[in-house]
């Protein structure tokens, strides 16, 4: 997979802005539509959550998801665009022919690459929110195809983030399934119970960090304080760790500790740790759950590529030219995981050997503490995601195909040897040239590091390296290594650094740590009676005495490998030089591996104990004569398993008389046990050859078999391949864009019949022609006003309908006219006497339909019958000769009756608005001007008579100040009202957003200090006064901010429309229909026309200011421009102001 948050030196980002809410991702392929539907469909709008949503899409058309997804949830769908913010309560889809994912806290969309490699997008996005918002994270795969997700799934679990798989009611089962199969999904469920376990997890307090918890902080339980190292409870859980798996959890960050252990309370809904403890122990299956939850993967195919090409051209040549021919180089790979970095080194090393230092043994020991992942890797087979890192050229050389995906080559897994080990309590590799353990140490404490890195220097070589993670260091441990390249952590050993021993290890039967011995003996303080504390004395002594004198042993299995160790066993068992090895027989010394692969063979076909007595081996002069016993494990394990115990006999040590004795007693044992040890390797030959005879005889027949229908098979093999992926991604793409035309079709249906059922409540008569003016179609209105039936029109020439009416040479030439000039005509008249119906009079109009499917040019004819209209408007002009003489003689005296009223009406109005003006300059100066000289005294008077002022004094002066202010702002209210009315009116094309942001920012302290929100909508474009709708809105936000309901932050929504005359108040008017939306106190309905007369107030000038004004400047302001302005409220409840201005 690529990387998704990597500096550009390779490093992940590890200080990106993390989201204080909860994401959730879900991913989906074919018939993924109507799962996502119904689980939006089912989950609250209110969840706190964000939502991306990713789905295979074609790349060839437009996606209409969002529009069709908007419709199944009151949340908000967006196609998601780049650098844009999440933000909870909404859901973001991925565009077509994108990738999506998460980069400095925001959605990056970038193009869907050009490669023919098998495109990921769900595996990119879970992978990059993974990395930057960790447990902030829940995973969901729904119904889909092939396996993409599953990898994204592991990331998100990895990082202790919830998953979830829709189950059998999938449509296309694949990429749950593979997600299933992975072992990285922790709920199984349909959609619909999917959405309401996500509404129940946005209330808890680990999955919301807004509830009590957050990210940087230590774990809490709903409730609780934050979970203390010390809790009682907490040290239960290590120490049944510790008990059951051999592993010391206290030696690790108990941040990470503690969040795994509460992603697994809630799973199992669980709000106490102590609730927790009564299911470990109840249940040991939890046990082992907690633990692989504890176990953190982190790994892949030459996962940086920098640091890999450093190894390649610097770092490894480096080390195979330092050593001498058929010296081996030796590779300890710590923390392996599924094995992918041993193996990518492996690989590495191939290359660098296949010019050069060829003659160079290398042995690479990889090792995990996960026995798992162990196993996973010993077997070196890869699914095609896993391996999207590694190149066509490096996947054709060095991996063979499987029917699962890719198995390294034998080449490859024959330099590896993997075992399940501690480091941090089994004993270390030695001699080791090169260590790489990366991210490792990110996840113990300080002490554990030092150890580890202690550890590290023991194994290593003079001038030994060290390769660490990009997150880590050697710390305090700089007395033990020396940078030797900073960019790719790499260290070099210090050789002088006085420290040789190994570091203070356990044995294998882990002692206890001081963490289980103080909690052991509080327990034990606890309790009562000596039965106890002498069981716990036997206990203790049969640990000591069974960690002194255990046998030396080791467990092996049916390949010969050794699986683990027991006591002292260097007397029988030493690795051998050349290409490493765990084999039991290339590891024991030759006198002993004779005796001990017969004695194997026999126990494996036996099932019982063999033992292999007598046996000599030399060392340094003496020989001693050993034991051999080889038991047969009956344990629960993952394969059949071997116990070998080597012991001494307690005979008189013989000192080699090669040089110095030549006694015949001597060579006669001498010879007696060859010739016993002869006798012996006979009859095991003989078994071995019989074996060997049937084994040929049925590999032969086999072979033939397969070498015959091994070509065919690989040959159809790769074309199937090939077919498979190709159908498979064509399916995705038909099954989604079958949904969508499936929605499409439905929603052309209900158009239709939409559309049928407006033609049937038209009155007029319409009829639908082609191009040769042939009837396509009429409505029922045609068919019953003219008394035709549809077998009598339809594919008729409209000259030849009934006896021939329509034949007008006029009217032909307009109507061939609208196809050939793509024109259209009005009420052209045609006055025809019909045998059936009569004299007709009629109205037609036509304009020119295309019909996008047929690609069919059409005319549309309507028909209007206007014969009664006529016969009215004959009547009316009779009526009007006569009425019309009457009227002529009264319209003179009328029209100058009403001027003369009019020139008297311009006197008195321009006479008034002079008295006006004169007010507005008493207002503006006269009045204000004494406010000003009693504010500006009374403000000395505080300032310098203070200390004379009584309390009663100081308080009248106060009184006087406040309303002298009052006065000043009903001063100005007036005089800003004046001015409305009397001001000049120029109009401007002005977009209303800018005078909202002019506005806010004028009120921005105020805003500030209300803690309000302010929600403002893409507003119309209108012809106005500007100054005035500045007024407008200040007003209305101002009495927004100023009547809020106490405790409750002021919230105001601004949003526009533009609507049709048709549905306009405004006499038929287009019209901008702006709305202001508050939450504040609200009023009673019935108050809705009165706050806008002028000094009107519902409440006292103690509870809130204000002149009465402000409203009903606002609603002079809308009636300069020929608009309307209504209210309506609910008290406590807020307001709503609906105005219509004309366009």
């Amino acid at each position: 997979m690529r990387k998704i948050s990597s500096d550009k030196k390779g490093s992940l980002s590890l200080n990106l802005p993390k989201a204080d809410f909860p994401i959730v991702a879900i991913g989906a392929s074919a018939g993924g539509l109507e799962a996502v539907s119904e689980l939006l469909k089912n989950l609250p709008p209110d969840t706190g959550m964000a939502f991306l949503y990713v789905q295979h899409l074609s790349p060839d058309h437009k996606s209409m998801l969002s529009s069709l997804l908007a419709k199944t949830t009151s949340m908000k769908v967006q196609e998601a665009t780049n650098k844009e913010l999440m933000l909870p309560n909404n859901v973001y889809v991925i565009p077509p022919d994108k990738e999506m994912n998460i980069m400095d806290g925001m959605i990056k969309i970038t193009p869907r690459p050009e490669t023919p490699k098998v495109n990921f997008p769900i595996d990119i996005l879970f992978a990059s929110l993974a990395e930057t918002h960790n447990e902030n994270v829940i995973g969901v795969i729904l119904s889909g195809s092939a396996t993409d997700g599953t990898r994204g799934m592991k990331a998100i679990k990895r990082e202790g983030g919830l998953t979830f798989a829709q189950d059998d009611t999938a449509k296309f089962s694949s990429m749950p399934k593979s997600a299933i199969a992975a072992g990285v999904v922790d709920f199984v469920l349909s959609p619909q119970k999917i959405a309401q376990e996500i509404s129940q997890l946005s209330t808890h307090s680990f999955i919301n960090p807004n509830n009590d918890y957050k990210g940087a902080h230590s774990p809490k339980l709903d409730g609780e304080t934050e979970i203390d190292n010390a809790n009682l409870d907490l040290k239960t859980i290590l120490h049944l760790l510790h008990k059951t798996q051999g592993v010391d959890f206290s030696q690790y960050k108990m941040t990470t500790i503690k969040r795994r252990i509460l992603r697994r309370m809630l799973l199992h809904k669980i709000k106490s740790l102590n609730e927790y403890v009564t299911l470990l122990k109840e249940k040991n299956d939890e046990v082992n759950i907690l633990y692989q939850d504890l176990l953190i993967n982190v790994t892949a195919f030459f996962r940086d590529t920098e640091t890999h090409q450093y190894l390649k051209t610097t770092l490894l040549p480096r080390l195979l030219k330092s050593k001498k021919p058929d010296e081996p180089l030796r590779i300890w790979v710590a923390a392996c995981a599924t094995g992918e970095e041993a193996y990518s080194i492996a690989i590495t090393l191939l290359e660098i050997q296949s010019s050069k230092f060829t003659n160079i043994p290398i042995q690479i020991f990889a090792t995990d503490l996960d026995a798992k992942a162990i196993a996973k890797a010993r077997t070196g087979e890869y699914s095609t995601s896993e391996l999207e890192e590694v190149s066509p050229k490096r996947l054709q050389r060095f991996y063979t195909q499987t029917p699962n995906g890719f198995r390294v080559a034998k080449s490859v897994r024959d330099m590896c040897v993997f075992a399940q080990h501690n480091v941090l309590a089994d004993p270390p590799f030695a001699r080791v040239d090169f260590i790489s353990c990366c991210n490792l140490l990110i996840y113990l404490d300080t002490a554990a590091q030092k150890k580890t890195i202690a550890i590290f220097h023991y194994a290593l070589n003079e001038n030994g390296v060290l390769m660490l993670g990009k997150a880590e260091t050697v710390g305090q441990s700089t007395q033990l290594f020396s940078p030797f390249n900073k960019n790719y952590k790499i260290y070099t050993r210090r050789n002088h650094a006085g420290v040789r021993p190994i570091p203070g290890l356990t044995s294998r039967l882990a002692k206890q740590t001081p963490l289980e011995i103080n909690y052991n003996f509080n327990e034990r303080k606890s309790q009562r009676g000596n039965l106890a504390a002498n069981a716990s004395l036997d206990k203790a002594i049969d640990t000591v005495l069974l960690s002194r004198f255990i046998p030396a042993s080791v467990i092996i299995n049916e390949q010969l490998d050794i699986l683990q160790f027991r006591g002292t066993t260097d007397l029988y068992i030493s690795p051998s030089t050349g290409k490493a090895s765990l084999n039991i027989l290339k590891m024991t010394r030759p006198e002993i591996a004779f005796e001990l692969r017969s004695a194997i063979s026999k126990a494996i076909k036996s099932k019982q104990s063999v033992r292999k007595s007598g046996i000599e081996i030399k060392m340094n002069e003496v020989i001693r004569c050993i034991s051999v016993e080889v038991v047969p494990l009956k344990v629960e394990w993952d394969e059949p398993v071997l116990l070998i115990l080597f012991t001494e006999q307690q005979t008189e040590t013989i000192f080699d008389s090669s040089k110095d004795s030549k006694s015949s007693s001597v060579k006669d044992r001498r010879i007696k046990k060859l010739e016993e040890e002869l006798a012996a390797a006979r009859a095991d030959l003989l078994i071995l050859i019989q074996e060997q005879e049937a084994f040929s005889q049925e590999l032969q027949t086999a072979n033939e078999e397969v070498v015959s229908s091994n070509e065919e098979l690989q040959a159809i093999n790769e074309e199937l391949e090939t077919s498979k992926e190709e159908i498979e991604s064509a399916n995705e793409e038909l099954t989604t864009t079958n949904q969508e035309l499936q929605t499409r079709n439905e929603l052309l249906n209900e158009s239709y019949e939409y559309s049928e059922a407006l033609a049937a409540t038209i009155h007029e008569s319409m009829i639908v022609l082609d191009k040769n003016l042939r009837v396509k179609t009429a409505n029922k209105s045609f068919y019953k006003a003219f008394a035709v039936r549809p077998e009598e029109t339809e594919g008729v020439f409209l000259y030849e309908l009934g006896n021939r009416q329509w034949d007008i040479p006029k009217l032909r030439q307009q109507l061939e006219e609208i196809l050939s000039k793509d024109t259209h005509f009005h009420d052209f008249e045609v006055e025809h006497e019909f045998e059936t119906i009569g004299l007709k009079v009629m109205l037609l109009n036509a304009g020119h339909i295309t019909q996008k499917a047929h690609h069919e040019q059409l005319i549309l004819l309507s028909i209007l019958d206007i014969t009664e209209i006529k016969k009215l408007q004959q009547q009316l002009q009779q009526k009007e000769i006569t009425e019309e003489k009457v009227k002529s003689m009264h319209l003179e005296a009328t029209v100058r009756k009403r001027t003369k009223d009019l020139i008297q009406s311009n006197s008195a109005l321009e006479k008034m608005n002079k008295e006006l003006e004169a007010f507005t300059y008493l207002s503006s100066h006269d009045l204000q001007e004494p406010l000003r000289k009693i504010q500006t005294f009374t403000q000395r008077i505080l300032e310098k008579e203070n200390p004379n002022l009584s309390d009663i004094g100081k308080d009248y002066f106060y009184r006087i100040q406040n309303a002298a202010a009052r006065m000043r702002t009903l001063i100005q209210d007036l005089l800003t009202f004046s001015r409305i009315s009397t001001a000049e009116r120029e109009f401007e094309l002005t977009d209303l957003n800018t005078i909202i942001a002019e506005v806010k920012y004028e009120f921005k302290d105020f805003i500030e200090e209300k803690h309000a929100t302010i929600e403002v909508g893409e507003l119309c474009e209108l012809t106005i006064i500007p100054f005035q709708f500045v007024q407008l809105f200040q007003n209305l936000i101002s009495n927004a901010l100023k009547f809020s309901a106490p405790g409750i932050p002021p919230h105001v929504i601004i949003k526009s429309e533009m609507i049709k005359a048709a549905h306009s108040p405004l006499a038929q008017k287009n019209a901008c229909h702006l709305t202001i939306i508050d939450n504040g106190i609200g009023f009673e309905q019935h108050f809705s026309e009165q706050i806008f007369q002028v000094f009107q107030k519902l409440h006292g000038k103690d509870e809130y200011e204000g002149t009465g004004i402000g409203l009903a400047i606002v609603k002079k302001i809308v009636e300069n421009h020929s608009g309307l302005i209504t209210a309506s409220s609910e008290l406590g409840k807020g307001a709503k102001f609906d105005i219509y201005i004309p366009v």
